[in-house]
């Protein structure tokens, strides 16, 4: 009998999950969110790349949303901070970020609550 211990192998990599740009919207428009909140997503969804970024100082610009939108200033900011808080957005931390001339590139989410892995159990089921 080998007394040999064996090493622990890491565990494999989790695989890689794609954005999909279809589930973000649906996820997007099936939300409680404003309407105003709803249409700069809709705007960053047809903006973002393959992988649902936004890069640096790229259509998030506040000047470009307020022209692309029709909506001031104050309020694309506040929009802004509204779907980060919401899950839908994630962007580098405001107070660490250096490039303050620069817009944070923006990298597209779905909130925890959307995010199931299993379906919804029927109300009232055995199951």
């Amino acid at each position: 009998m080998d007394t040999t211990p064996t090493i622990p192998t890491p565990a494999a990599v989790a695989p890689h999950t794609s954005f999909d740009r279809a589930v973000w919207e649906r996820t997007l428009l099936a939300s409680e969110l404003r309407r105003d909140l709803r249409l700069i997503g809709l705007i960053f969804s047809h903006y973002a790349d393959g992988s649902g970024r936004l890069p640096m100082d790229g259509p998030q610009r506040i000047e470009t949303l307020c022209a692309l939108a029709r909506i001031d200033g104050k309020r694309v900011r506040v929009i802004l901070r509204e779907l980060e808080l919401s899950g839908y957005i994630r962007r580098p931390n405001l107070h660490t970020w250096r490039n303050r001339a620069a817009a944070r590139p923006i990298v597209l989410t779905l909130p925890a609550a959307a995010a199931r892995t299993e379906p919804e159990q029927p109300a009232g089921g055995n199951g």
